[in-house]
Protein backbone atom coordinates (compact mmCIF):
# COMPACT_ATOMS: atom_id res chain seq x y z
CA UNK A 1 0.00 0.00 0.00
CA UNK A 2 1.21 3.37 -0.98
CA UNK A 3 1.74 5.46 2.15
CA UNK A 4 -0.84 8.59 1.22
CA UNK A 5 2.05 11.95 2.46
CA UNK A 6 4.99 12.30 1.86
CA UNK A 7 7.41 14.61 4.07
CA UNK A 8 8.99 17.00 2.10
CA UNK A 9 12.01 17.82 4.53
CA UNK A 10 11.16 21.75 4.05
CA UNK A 11 8.36 22.09 6.93
CA UNK A 12 5.86 20.86 4.14
CA UNK A 13 3.45 17.84 3.44
CA UNK A 14 2.75 16.25 0.19
CA UNK A 15 -0.83 14.74 0.11
CA UNK A 16 -0.72 12.41 -2.80
CA UNK A 17 -3.83 11.79 -2.85
CA UNK A 18 -5.75 15.16 -2.95
CA UNK A 19 -2.47 16.92 -4.42
CA UNK A 20 -2.51 19.61 -2.12
CA UNK A 21 0.63 20.52 0.16
CA UNK A 22 0.16 21.10 4.11
CA UNK A 23 2.02 23.13 6.33
CA UNK A 24 3.73 20.29 8.77
CA UNK A 25 3.64 22.06 11.82
CA UNK A 26 0.46 24.45 12.87
CA UNK A 27 -0.25 27.96 15.00
CA UNK A 28 -0.97 26.26 18.35
CA UNK A 29 2.58 25.13 19.17
CA UNK A 30 3.84 27.94 17.78
CA UNK A 31 1.73 30.66 19.29
CA UNK A 32 1.04 28.46 22.59
CA UNK A 33 -2.57 29.28 22.01
CA UNK A 34 -5.70 28.82 20.26
CA UNK A 35 -6.21 32.12 18.05
CA UNK A 36 -9.06 34.24 16.33
CA UNK A 37 -9.55 33.92 12.14
CA UNK A 38 -8.17 37.17 11.60
CA UNK A 39 -5.05 36.56 13.37
CA UNK A 40 -5.12 33.11 11.60
CA UNK A 41 -4.79 35.05 8.28
CA UNK A 42 -1.77 37.15 9.86
CA UNK A 43 0.08 34.15 10.61
CA UNK A 44 -0.62 32.34 7.03
CA UNK A 45 0.58 36.31 5.96
CA UNK A 46 3.87 35.40 8.04
CA UNK A 47 4.38 32.20 6.22
CA UNK A 48 3.92 33.54 2.60
CA UNK A 49 6.71 36.12 4.16
CA UNK A 50 8.87 33.67 5.32
CA UNK A 51 8.66 32.12 2.14
CA UNK A 52 7.81 28.42 3.74
CA UNK A 53 9.33 25.26 2.08
CA UNK A 54 9.96 27.75 -0.89
CA UNK A 55 6.39 29.12 -1.39
CA UNK A 56 4.44 32.22 -0.96
CA UNK A 57 1.02 31.21 -1.92
CA UNK A 58 -0.43 29.48 1.19
CA UNK A 59 -4.00 30.25 2.59
CA UNK A 60 -6.16 28.90 5.38
CA UNK A 61 -7.65 25.83 4.12
CA UNK A 62 -11.38 25.63 2.13
CA UNK A 63 -13.82 23.16 4.41
CA UNK A 64 -13.21 19.98 2.09
CA UNK A 65 -9.65 20.52 2.11
CA UNK A 66 -9.45 20.38 5.88
CA UNK A 67 -12.27 17.42 6.04
CA UNK A 68 -9.98 15.50 3.49
CA UNK A 69 -7.05 14.85 6.70
CA UNK A 70 -9.90 13.63 8.77
CA UNK A 71 -9.51 9.94 9.25
CA UNK A 72 -12.03 8.01 11.99
CA UNK A 73 -9.96 5.19 11.75
CA UNK A 74 -6.94 6.98 13.41
CA UNK A 75 -7.03 8.52 16.84
CA UNK A 76 -3.88 10.25 17.40
CA UNK A 77 -1.02 8.96 19.40
CA UNK A 78 1.49 11.57 21.55
CA UNK A 79 3.40 11.51 24.51
CA UNK A 80 2.40 7.90 25.26
CA UNK A 81 -1.17 8.97 24.95
CA UNK A 82 -4.12 8.27 22.67
CA UNK A 83 -6.45 11.82 21.88
CA UNK A 84 -9.42 11.46 20.11
CA UNK A 85 -7.98 13.60 17.11
CA UNK A 86 -8.75 11.77 13.71
CA UNK A 87 -5.71 13.01 11.80
CA UNK A 88 -3.00 11.09 10.45
CA UNK A 89 0.16 11.12 13.03
CA UNK A 90 2.40 12.04 9.66
CA UNK A 91 1.34 15.19 10.91
CA UNK A 92 2.51 17.24 13.71
CA UNK A 93 -0.15 17.41 16.38
CA UNK A 94 0.05 18.71 20.38
CA UNK A 95 -3.15 20.59 21.52
CA UNK A 96 -6.09 21.91 19.75
CA UNK A 97 -8.20 20.60 17.85
CA UNK A 98 -10.40 23.15 16.05
CA UNK A 99 -9.28 24.61 12.82
CA UNK A 100 -10.06 27.52 10.94
CA UNK A 101 -11.22 27.74 7.15
CA UNK A 102 -11.25 30.30 4.64
CA UNK A 103 -15.29 29.70 4.83
CA UNK A 104 -16.88 33.05 6.20
CA UNK A 105 -20.79 34.16 7.02
CA UNK A 106 -21.41 37.59 8.35
CA UNK A 107 -19.49 37.74 11.10
CA UNK A 108 -18.88 34.51 11.38
CA UNK A 109 -15.66 31.78 10.35
CA UNK A 110 -16.26 28.18 9.63
CA UNK A 111 -13.94 25.56 11.53
CA UNK A 112 -13.74 21.94 11.40
CA UNK A 113 -13.21 20.16 14.67
CA UNK A 114 -10.37 17.14 14.55
CA UNK A 115 -11.70 15.62 17.99
CA UNK A 116 -15.30 15.22 16.40
CA UNK A 117 -15.12 15.42 12.40
CA UNK A 118 -18.05 18.64 12.37
CA UNK A 119 -17.87 22.14 11.94
CA UNK A 120 -18.98 24.79 13.71
CA UNK A 121 -19.44 28.58 12.33
CA UNK A 122 -17.20 30.81 15.43
CA UNK A 123 -17.30 35.01 15.55
CA UNK A 124 -14.19 35.91 13.69
CA UNK A 125 -12.68 37.58 16.62
CA UNK A 126 -13.18 34.47 19.09
CA UNK A 127 -10.02 32.42 20.54
CA UNK A 128 -11.49 29.25 18.91
CA UNK A 129 -9.13 27.83 16.67
CA UNK A 130 -5.96 27.17 15.07
CA UNK A 131 -4.60 27.04 11.72
CA UNK A 132 -2.55 24.49 9.53
CA UNK A 133 -2.01 26.59 6.06
CA UNK A 134 -2.20 24.88 3.20
CA UNK A 135 -1.43 25.76 -1.07
CA UNK A 136 -2.42 24.29 -4.52
CA UNK A 137 -6.04 22.98 -5.16
CA UNK A 138 -8.02 19.73 -5.72
CA UNK A 139 -11.01 18.27 -6.90
CA UNK A 140 -13.23 17.19 -4.23
CA UNK A 141 -14.18 14.07 -6.36
CA UNK A 142 -10.47 12.43 -5.78
CA UNK A 143 -12.05 11.87 -2.21
CA UNK A 144 -14.44 9.56 -3.47
CA UNK A 145 -13.47 5.91 -4.07
CA UNK A 146 -13.55 5.06 -7.50
CA UNK A 147 -14.64 1.38 -6.77
CA UNK A 148 -18.03 3.10 -4.83
CA UNK A 149 -20.90 3.25 -7.48
CA UNK A 150 -19.81 -0.50 -8.60
CA UNK A 151 -19.72 -1.55 -5.18
CA UNK A 152 -23.48 0.07 -5.20
CA UNK A 153 -24.49 -1.40 -8.09
CA UNK A 154 -23.29 -5.05 -6.97
CA UNK A 155 -25.26 -4.63 -3.81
Amino acid sequence: MTERFTDNGDGTITDIQTGLMWQETYAYPETGNYINWYDANDYVNALNDKKLGGYSDWRLPDRLEIQSLYEIGKPFRSRGKTFILHIDPFFEFSYGSCFWTSRTRLSAALGFEFDRGDMHWYPQGSISGSVRAVRESFDPKVLVDPAWPRLQENG
